[in-house]
């Protein structure tokens, strides 16, 4: 991720009480597609290599889980992110965090549940895999202004909370599991529009 997020809000364990982190998905156990890290002009993205229909699941999220979050970190539960480990290389964060190169899009092409990547439209090989920051992201740790260029451009990403009652309705069918509503249901499988980034031949593959 290029931005991250702060502590979320909501309601907290008591003063002296931990929460346990919720089961982490073995990352053997996620099927998925070849994807490559691209990097032009100084910017990195994250390209598929092969094409996926909406609804698959592409890869899994897998890192260091944490109740602090940070830059490149990715909210995965109510008090849960997962992050990358200290001392990772370029190397292996190519091979196996290759999804903290995914960049944010207001008309996302996948979605992040729990764990799980899933497509919400057709991404065709070459073509960048971007989410929503806001739909996993209860507060953004660096806000920024968005130049994605999408109709539907939120034009300042700060996180979920931050999001006005129209954007949090527009978001609502790619939302994680932990910014719904208590008594919704998780969010199926989505085909809305969105707009990918086509880019050439990724320069480092890395998969699942």
């Amino acid at each position: 991720m290029e931005h991250a997020t702060s502590v979320p809000t909501g309601n907290y364990p008591a003063p002296g009480l931990v929460e346990p982190f919720p089961d982490l998905t073995p990352p053997s156990s996620t099927p998925g597609i070849r994807v490559g890290v691209l990097r032009e002009s100084g910017k990195y993205s994250l390209i598929a290599c092969e094409s996926a229909r909406a609804g698959a699941q592409l890869f899994l999220v897998d890192g260091e889980p944490t109740r602090e979050a940070s830059r490149y970190s990715v909210q995965v539960a109510t008090h849960m992110h997962l992050d990358i480990s200290d001392g990772i290389g370029l190397e292996e964060m190519l091979d196996s965090c290759y999804w903290r190169f995914m960049n944010h899009s207001c008309e996302p092409n996948a979605r992040i549940e729990d764990q799980q990547v899933i497509a919400i439209t057709d991404i065709g090989a070459g073509k960048e895999i971007t989410f929503h920051y806001n739909t996993t992201e209860s507060n953004m740790a660096e806000p920024f202004d968005c130049r994605c260029g999408s109709e539907n451009c939120a034009g300042y990403i700060a996180g979920f909370s931050a999001a006005t009652a129209g954007e949090r309705e527009r978001l609502r069918p790619w939302l994680a599991r932990h910014l719904l509503p208590a008594d919704a249901a998780p969010p199926g499988d989505v085909r809305g529009p969105a707009t990918s980034v086509a880019a050439g031949a990724a320069t480092e593959v890395a998969g699942p």
